[in-house]
């Protein structure tokens, strides 16, 4: 019994070094490349409510709305761009008694000017700050640079090695966002943005 645990026992050592040997070699890599995207628009979203004072001179909801458009004339804003979505503001945590508007804009000074013009007696608020993009025309430039600097890390590396760059066996797609498409996002502040890709060569 003792003889043939031994036997098994060296066949798989033997086949696991032999599996192993024959295995051919291989290197994973990363490439990335920086995504240009071009703003086409600003867009913020403004809840407007009736003054939540409990005294007598408490102001209502048009009064207060009226008052805020003709600040947004005095500061040269398009009151036209303004447009009501009364049930956005019905999924806001907000009460009755409101409204929520969206002003979008191509002109980045427009949003200084509305951001200005928010007063502090909590009947105006700005509830979110996005961006629109312009579709990017040609994104196969943008995999093709992925691509070369993934290949050049890799030749790189199999160089280290002391080998020479085989062929490829595998490329896996990072991307999470299609950037072939009109795209509207949350604004945040500005930094550089990547395509990423992992590329998997054989050496030799």
């Amino acid at each position: 019994m003792k003889k043939i645990c031994a036997f098994l026992f060296s066949l798989v050592t033997v086949c696991s070094v032999y599996g192993q040997s024959s295995a051919t070699p291989y290197i994973e890599v990363r490439g990335m490349a920086k995504v240009e995207r071009t703003i086409k628009s600003y867009i913020l979203d403004i809840v407007i409510t009736e003054e939540l004072s409990y005294t007598e001179e408490k102001k209502p909801l048009e009064q207060v709305k009226n008052a805020f458009f003709e600040k947004a004339k005095t500061a040269g804003l398009d009151v036209s761009r303004f447009k009501e979505d009364k049930l956005m503001y019905a999924l806001t945590q907000y009460g009755s008694g409101g409204s929520l508007y969206s002003f979008e804009t191509t002109d980045s000074e427009d949003i200084i000017r509305l951001n200005n013009i928010i007063d502090k007696s909590g009947t105006q608020s700005i509830t979110a700050r996005k961006v629109s993009y312009v579709p990017i025309k040609d994104f196969s430039k943008v995999i093709a640079a992925a691509f070369a600097d993934g290949k050049s890390r890799a030749e790189k590396l199999a160089a280290a090695m002391g080998k020479k760059l085989g062929a490829l066996q595998a490329a896996v797609d990072y991307s999470t966002t299609n950037d072939e498409a009109a795209d509207t996002a949350y604004y945040q502040p500005k930094e550089d943005r990547y395509y990423y890709l992992s590329l998997k060569y054989n050496v030799e």
